[in-house]
């Protein structure tokens, strides 16, 4: 493969998407049984996500915190975000509120997408504390203290990532081959978390 050609990664998964169309990409386990996520229609729910998040205000060089187990959303979600210009902040699923607190205030996350509902619990409670994070993108239902916080599905993100590709295709050739991609805390085994 000749990565040189891509200027970032956004830019070499759709291309790579547009070349394996319907190929399997990602495999989730939906009803005991696993079942393949083509690499087009990934590529369609990565655009959406990333447009979804331009709608919600993240734009370039903005953080967006992804607090999640491996699964297909995750990828959708990591790519979406960089396709939109912005960087990713992911942090471990065994993190505490505090550790939560810490990754969001220091890498100045405007929004976090959660999976689970046991997280999405930790990670409410954290971006509470803070006056910087605005919105929390639920994969499933969010519990967790009530807040100021703008809650929205993953649907319904998606539902706001309507628009023509065009829109994210300039985003990704904006994109300089030296911007940062992701912000990856340490575990903070010995000591607080630092961003790298």
């Amino acid at each position: 493969m000749e990565y040189d050609k891509w200027r970032s990664l956004p830019a070499m998964f759709f291309d790579q998407a547009a070349r394996l169309g319907t190929k399997p990409f990602l495999w989730a386990k939906r009803d005991r049984v696993y079942r393949p996520l083509s690499w087009a229609q990934v590529a369609r729910e990565v655009r959406q996500m990333a447009l979804g998040l331009k709608r919600i205000g993240i734009g370039r060089g903005e953080r967006v915190g992804l607090m999640s187990e491996n699964r297909p959303e995750w990828i959708i979600a990591d790519l979406a975000i960089m396709s939109a210009g912005a960087i990713t902040v992911p942090a471990y699923v065994t993190h505490t509120v505090e550790d939560y607190r810490h990754a969001l205030a220091n890498s100045g996350a405007r929004a976090v997408i959660v999976s689970k509902p046991v997280l999405s619990a930790r990670v409410l409670a954290a971006a509470n504390q803070l006056g910087t994070v605005d919105s929390i993108i639920a994969i499933e239902p969010a519990v967790g203290p009530a807040s100021t916080l703008n809650v929205i599905s993953w649907d319904a993100i998606m539902g706001r990532g309507g628009g023509p590709a065009r829109e994210i295709e300039e985003v990704i050739a904006a994109i300089e081959p030296d911007d940062v991609a992701c912000l990856i805390h340490t575990s903070g085994t010995t000591g607080t978390p630092k961003g790298l």
